[in-house]
């Protein structure tokens, strides 16, 4: 009996001892935190448990730091209580003049946008379709356009000057389509010394190219094309090799000069494709002149200024639920800057990023965060001059988890391992499926902030954000993966 209880009692020590050895969840954070990397950079770490409340780890936590892309999450979070789930963006087509029997318009024809980033060519084509069956089959005079609804600035403050030429920076505009660029691919000549055969899409003569690529048979430093957009022009130059007999390649994706006439000149050939003869001459609509009356009235109230207008054509965006989520998982910077402009035209009456910080402020001071550390300037985060705490993002994910919204907010989100800017992390690990998270990334900065349900079944809201550090960005990601791992397994 003495022999047993002695052999517990050193069992009980052992364990005791090697519990007492062994690292705590906060010690191994601390550690993994200490790379020499991240030594004279900064970072922001929250970690809080969603039922309870409990700051399970913190490190930098009020430190304000530019989160890139994770500012979206405010964007969204923002959106879905100021403007509502199902909310929905409008592009019309008015006619002003008379149409005769004919169906020949003695008049113009006016595209006017109302902020829908997510209007695509198919969707012209149906607005060109409806305007054929409204009666119309030919314009007499101008093809107007309006992207009045928002204001005219074109890129956020702060923006890289470097990033002008490609889809990812495209300019804002109450008139878009196809995110306001456009894609170039490109095949081999049919011989060597050939230029290679380029196309765009949407397919368009809006987009000039200058080709001066060639096919070759063979390169030993490998065959590559690249481009990049003139300044201030849409002139796309083309240059490069590429291998005889090669498949079709992306090359990439370049933004458009003036979206809204891009949109209007698509528009035209839509038009033309529908049945609907139309001239060339496309124009803003500036002035009354142009029309020898009042413009259009206010589109949300669907009032007309007077009876030679009317609307013969209308699209409506998808709800603003599926659209956080096109924003949220491919890290969409255009629809994030629009929808944030449209807070500030819905609530302001003033379509601008300064009324939309304006109201997005008032939100966050609403949802309990510390309004000394926040700064905002864009809605996409492709500015430098964005900031926040990491403890700042934590108690926006806890109050939406909490919110009317959260099933939408937290849907919007891309997946570990599974879709969206997640899709290749942690992927084919226990965490994939179990996390939803939104990233951020940008020279030097990369940061990571969503949800994680642990091993045990624990619920936690969580956010990364690192700065000025000295290694690749996907340094930076595989020590967040370490984390958000390590906190599955240990919680």
């Amino acid at each position: 009996m003495h022999r047993q209880t002695a052999t517990l009692l050193l069992a009980w020590f052992c364990l005791s001892l090697t519990l007492a050895q062994s690292p705590t969840l906060s010690q191994e954070l601390d550690r993994l935190l200490r790379v020499e990397w991240l030594k004279y950079g900064s970072c922001g770490v929250v970690v809080r448990d969603m039922q309870t409340g409990e700051t399970l780890y913190a490190f930098g936590a009020e430190h304000m730091l530019i989160p890139a892309s994770c500012t979206k999450l405010v964007i969204t979070a923002a959106a879905l209580h100021l403007l509502g789930a199902d909310y929905r963006f409008r592009t019309q087509v008015w006619v002003h003049g008379k149409l005769d029997a004919a169906g020949t318009l003695h008049g113009n024809l006016l595209l006017q946008g109302g902020g829908d980033a997510t209007l695509s060519l198919s969707d012209l084509k149906s607005l060109a379709r409806q305007v054929h069956a409204a009666g119309v089959h030919r314009v007499e005079g101008l093809l107007l356009y309006d992207d009045s609804w928002l204001d005219a600035e074109r890129y956020g403050f702060g923006w890289n000057i470097d990033d002008e030429p490609f889809g990812y920076q495209a300019q804002m505009s109450a008139l878009c389509v196809e995110r306001n660029a456009v894609r170039l691919y490109a095949r081999p000549g049919t011989q060597p010394d050939a230029p290679a055969q380029l196309r765009l899409d949407p397919p368009t003569d809006y987009v000039q190219i200058v080709n001066l690529t060639r096919t070759v048979v063979r390169d030993p430093g490998g065959a590559r094309l690249s481009a990049t957009r003139a300044h201030a022009l849409n002139r796309l130059i083309v240059s490069g090799t590429i291998l005889l007999g090669a498949e079709e390649i992306f090359i990439g994706r370049y933004a458009v000069e003036n979206p809204a006439r891009f949109t209007t000149t698509l528009f035209r050939d839509a038009l033309r494709e529908a049945g609907v003869a139309v001239s060339d001459r496309i124009t803003p609509l500036l002035s009354e002149w142009q029309l020898g009356g009042e413009a259009p009235a206010e589109r949300r109230s669907g009032r007309m200024a007077n009876s030679e207008w009317r609307i013969v054509a209308t699209h409506h965006s998808p709800p603003l639920r599926e659209i956080i989520a096109l924003i949220n998982k491919p890290s969409d910077n255009l629809l994030a800057e629009i929808v944030l402009k449209a807070m500030g035209k819905e609530r302001r009456g003033q379509g601008s990023t300064e009324a939309g910080i304006e109201v997005v402020r008032a939100f966050l001071q609403q949802a309990g965060l510390e309004m000394g550390a926040v700064h905002l300037v864009d809605g996409s985060g492709l500015s430098r001059m964005n900031a926040i705490s990491a403890e700042n993002l934590v108690r926006l994910l806890l109050f939406m988890a909490r919110s009317p919204h959260s099933e939408a907010y937290r849907a919007s989100l891309p997946v570990f391992g599974v879709d969206g800017t997640l899709r290749n992390r942690l992927h084919d690990t226990p965490v994939q499926g179990n996390g939803f998270a939104k990233t951020g990334s940008l020279y030097r900065v990369s940061a990571i902030a969503g949800y994680l349900t642990t091993r045990s079944g624990r619920k936690l809201a969580f956010a990364i954000l690192m700065n000025n550090y000295n290694a690749s960005g996907s340094d930076a990601r595989a020590l967040q993966d370490q984390i958000v791992r390590l906190l599955w397994e240990r919680l």
